[in-house]
């Protein structure tokens, strides 16, 4: 795994990333194409099941390993279940909310093969569920991810009050 650049001697931050947003709204591209080489990957589509998903979140918090977990996590008691351990060990919490926008989601579903294609439904279910993330849950840092003719721009989090 490779370390943030850091200055000799300084031990590089620990940091916990959340990806947040329906299926088909660009976390994995993202989580590929933004932060492959400096975070672990976490995500129930490679892993499998919860069991390996908390055992290896367990094995980065042990180890100091920065990761982020490219799930849908829509809701804030899915998000707590990463973000409450990842602070008792130290780590800075960054979350990432993509636009969600259901007709995008679906279209973009539409192109995918084999498993990573969910049923149309899911998605429907999965924005039912979702929530909007908050500085009180325990982010740190927080901000808001769309896709503009295949790149993703990046915006710091407003929160409403």
């Amino acid at each position: 795994m490779k370390t943030l650049n850091t200055a000799p001697g300084q031990k590089p931050p620990k940091e916990a990333v959340l990806l947040i947003g329906l299926q088909a709204s660009g976390k994995s591209t993202f989580y590929r194409q933004m932060l492959a080489e400096y975070y672990v990957h976490i995500n129930l589509d490679t892993l499998h099941t919860r069991n390996k998903e908390r055992l290896l979140l367990e094995h980065c918090l042990q180890n100091g390993y920065s990761f982020a977990v490219d799930n849908t996590n829509p809701s804030i008691a899915e998000r707590k279940k990463y973000i409450v351990p990842a602070k008792e060990y130290g780590y800075e919490i960054k979350g990432y909310f993509f636009q969600s926008v259901i007709a995008d989601c679906v279209e973009r579903n539409r192109t995918r093969q084999g498993k990573a294609r969910v049923p149309d439904k899911a998605i429907v279910y999965t924005s039912n569920r979702l929530e909007l993330p908050s500085y009180r849950e325990g982010f740190d840092y927080l901000y808001y991810v769309w896709l503009e003719q295949g790149r993703f721009l990046i915006e710091e989090w407003k929160e409403t009050k």
